[in-house]
């Protein structure tokens, strides 16, 4: 009888385990559909591009790469702020990497666009990527990931989770 007990306790944990187990890819596949979504709203809200870039000396005669961006809202919302990662890479590389965080003072409208000049100092560069920055020539492609955008109301917008 004690065998048959613990026959029985054993063959239910082993069924509850397998049906925990084949239930979570089926919540992993909601997860990845959902942020799937989520990104391709962000796509839709706002367009993150790089006009150019060019070398610059500040006032203190340090070097700088300067990249120009424009934000574009090309959602129907009014935003009022934009989080995104730049990543910076040459020849399948990521050579720098930069936090950006742009709080506007005035919400950007629906079809307006934004213009941003970013410097970054060489001394935040690797050693071995600047020559990389300082010829014009080099190809740079710059991709921004892991955008948040904020809207005038208090929406949030993730293009990950």
């Amino acid at each position: 009888m004690k065998k048959l007990k613990s026959l029985v306790i054993v063959s239910v944990s082993a069924l509850f385990l397998a049906f925990n187990t084949s239930a979570a890819p089926a919540k992993k596949a909601t997860s990845k559909k959902e942020s799937a979504v989520e990104m391709a709203l962000v796509s839709q809200a706002v367009s993150i591009n790089v006009e150019n870039r060019q070398l610059s000396v500040d006032s203190n005669g340090q070097a700088l790469a300067v990249f120009k961006y424009v934000v574009t809202n090309i959602g129907n919302k009014p935003i009022s702020a934009v989080q995104w990662l730049n990543a910076y890479v040459h020849q399948r590389e990521v050579i720098h990497n930069q936090d950006m965080n742009v709080e506007l003072t005035s919400p950007l409208m629906p079809g307006n666009s934004l213009s941003i000049n970013l410097q970054i100092p060489f001394v935040q560069i690797q050693e071995k990527f600047r020559p990389v920055f300082m010829d014009s020539q080099s190809k740079i492609d710059v991709y921004p990931i892991d955008r948040v955008i904020r809207f005038s109301d208090q929406k949030m917008l993730y293009e990950r989770q």
